[in-house]
């Protein structure tokens, strides 16, 4: 299959120079594999050869969400230029997240973002929190964690993959661009990013922190962005912005493909529940298992020989604390809303008294949860390395375990069936 790309030449501040942006028919910007490829321009009088098509036979394009705008006619002897703005700005400026409702998962603050500005008022932040897994599932690892949720694992072993997926079960196409590939190609994903800004449209900036570029300055050699609680944009320099390795990069969401059920939507996210609780492997895990080995490793004397200086608290200990405590608080939107999309959902009932019972055990729960017991996000070292108190702790750690065997045997009875 061959496609016909059309080009456009924007000329730079140095005069005759300048790059090509090309456009396949129907299909804006492009993420082929397709190599490194540069177009040369005649300035003189060989103005028909610069817009002459050129052939590709590779079909791996992403699709732009860009509207078609009029195309360039190149006549005879002439070229025409276009003249790009300096700056500008999306007309939605907020806050990415509001952590004081539980929006701790930023990756998910990011989607939402996108999509709002895309009129798509039902894919809220709570929407991606269900759909990505992120709201249901507690995460453990054995060393030490700086991921806070599902899709921050989901992204750093395929990034792509996870990217591609979320959104196609929205019905839409996107991609994700590593750094070093930016790098590679920083012109041309800049002017990609820049067109999407013209289009009032953000783009995810994956890495630390995330957040969502919204507008650009001198011509995106200052990037604006939104991250975490601020409801104003930070300027970020180019250079800086696509520094890292893989595992930091842009997400570009693209044109919307179909159009899915919203119930369907949610109903797949149920669904989905107990295949997130039952991952494991040499590294992490999720669900009951998390919360058993967490246990495990405090029973075993994991603190008993760190020092307060080694003792990191957030990665050892608070980042599973938090993870308890969104979930176990925050989940019962997702879940009322499936059911009443969803009316044969009626096990969801008995799930959301499983996930209160988890938030309980975090600190509501008459003087013997993990806060009243030391062991919530007040713990201290101290508490860790005494024996007698930690077994407090570990017994509640484990209990959140059986609650989350418990939430599988339901859901799976139910989708058995």
């Amino acid at each position: 299959m061959t496609f016909r790309v059309d080009i456009e030449f924007r000329q730079s501040d140095k005069g005759g120079s300048g790059i090509v942006v090309y456009h396949g028919e129907d299909i804006g910007y492009h993420t082929g594999d397709l190599g490194n490829m540069g177009f040369g321009i005649n300035m003189g009088n060989n103005a028909k050869s610069v817009g002459a098509g050129r052939q590709f036979s590779s079909t791996d394009f992403w699709v732009s969400q860009l509207a078609d705008s009029p195309k360039n006619i190149i006549k005879k002897e002439e070229l025409l230029m276009i003249t790009k703005q300096s700056n500008n700005i999306i007309p939605v400026i907020h806050r990415l997240v509001t952590d004081e409702f539980g929006e701790n998962y930023w990756l998910n603050g990011c989607a939402k973002y996108v999509m709002e500005c895309l009129g798509e008022s039902d894919y809220d932040y709570w929407f991606f929190a269900g759909l990505t897994g992120d709201i249901f599932t507690q995460h453990y690892t054995y060393t030490k964690s700086s991921d806070d949720a599902l899709s921050s694992y989901m992204m750093e072993e395929n990034p792509t993959r996870f990217i591609e997926d979320i959104y196609a079960r929205c019905g839409y196409a996107a991609t994700y661009v590593s750094n070093p590939d930016i790098r590679k190609n920083t012109e041309m994903y800049l002017q990609t990013l820049i067109a999407y800004i013209d289009k009032e449209i953000p783009v995810i900036k994956w890495g630390n922190p995330e957040g969502v570029f919204v507008g650009y300055e001198d011509y995106g050699k200052v990037l604006l962005y939104i991250t975490g609680n601020s409801n104003q944009p930070e300027r970020l320099a180019l250079e800086k912005a696509i520094q890292g390795e893989a595992l930091s990069g842009w997400i570009f969401v693209g044109e919307k493909r179909e159009s899915r059920s919203l119930a369907q939507l949610y109903c797949e996210a149920i669904c989905e529940i107990p295949q997130h609780l039952s991952v494991k492997t040499d590294t992490y895990c999720f669900g009951a298992e998390a919360f058993r080995l967490w246990a495990r490793d405090i029973e075993n004397g994991k603190f008993d020989g760190m020092t307060v200086e080694e003792f990191d608290t957030w990665a050892y200990y608070t980042n599973y604390v938090c993870v308890l405590a969104t979930n176990g608080s925050c989940c019962y939107g997702f879940l009322d809303k499936a059911k009443e999309l969803n009316s044969d959902f009626i096990f969801i009932d008995e799930v959301k008294k499983l996930y209160t019972r988890t938030g309980q055990i975090w600190n509501n729960d008459n003087g013997n949860d993990l806060e009243a017991l030391g062991g919530g996000f007040n713990v201290t070292l101290e508490v860790l390395q005494n024996k007698e108190k930690r077994a407090k702790i570990i017994a509640k750690i484990r209990e959140c375990g059986d609650c989350i065997d418990k939430i599988v045997e339901v859901i799976e009875k139910f989708t058995t069936k």
